[in-house]
């Protein structure tokens, strides 16, 4: 998996940064899935917001989307789905689940508290759909993330009913070798929040300290 970083610096205000991070195509127990084929997951956030970019070889509004968040130590080691996934180690704290033959409350926001995931506070939202891109924006604290902080992350695609993760942008091999099979996750990708403006600024002055001293 290869991961390309942009963060945009300014000297006197934060700027959103945005992380694309690549997935091989080509890598299922059957390549006619293409709509569950992921090619890249971007990440964006403007210091309030994140915003989750996922874009699939193919689409079709059949497709499951699983995105799982490791913030902080400890939280769970299943989905909030209960879908058939090894999580390999890793432990998540949040979860979104999505699906897109519906035009609106199609993706649910679950956290895991106390030992469980809370569905009783589980929220509803509304994903957007471009291409074969599917995107959703949830807010920075209700992942309990600030600035300068980093996230773990992994995404998984899928079908209905009790399937496994069929392709895992964790990896870059098959996850499954079928659909009665639980998908194995990969190492999580990292992602880090746009930085605090005045870190930002700070970076700025050094940058024309530097530039001042040549």
């Amino acid at each position: 998996m290869r991961i390309v970083s942009v963060l945009a610096i300014g000297a006197l205000s934060a700027s959103a940064s945005a992380s694309v991070f690549t997935d091989a195509t080509a890598d299922l127990f059957d390549n006619g899935l293409s709509n569950l084929d992921i090619a890249s997951v971007e990440m964006n956030d403007n210091g309030v917001d994140l915003t989750i970019s996922i874009t699939t070889a193919s689409y079709q509004n059949w497709t499951k989307y699983m995105i799982m968040f490791n913030t902080v130590a400890g939280g769970a080691t299943s989905n909030a789905w209960s879908r058939p996934i090894d999580l390999a180690g890793t432990e998540i704290d949040y979860f979104i689940g999505s699906w897109v033959d519906a035009p609106s409350s199609n993706s649910q926001f679950v956290a895991y508290e106390t030992g469980a995931w809370n569905w009783g506070a589980a929220s509803t939202f509304t994903n957007s759909v471009s291409g074969n891109t599917v995107s959703w924006t949830v807010s920075l604290a209700s992942l309990g993330l600030s600035a300068g902080q980093t996230m773990w992350f992994d995404v998984a695609t899928s079908g209905g009913g009790n399937d496994p993760g069929v392709d895992h942008l964790s990896r870059s091999d098959m996850a499954t070798t079928g659909w009665g099979t639980p998908s194995v996750a990969g190492a999580f990708a990292s992602y880090t929040v746009t930085p605090a403006p005045g870190a930002i600024a700070l970076l700025g002055l050094v940058g024309l300290a530097a530039r001042r001293r040549r």
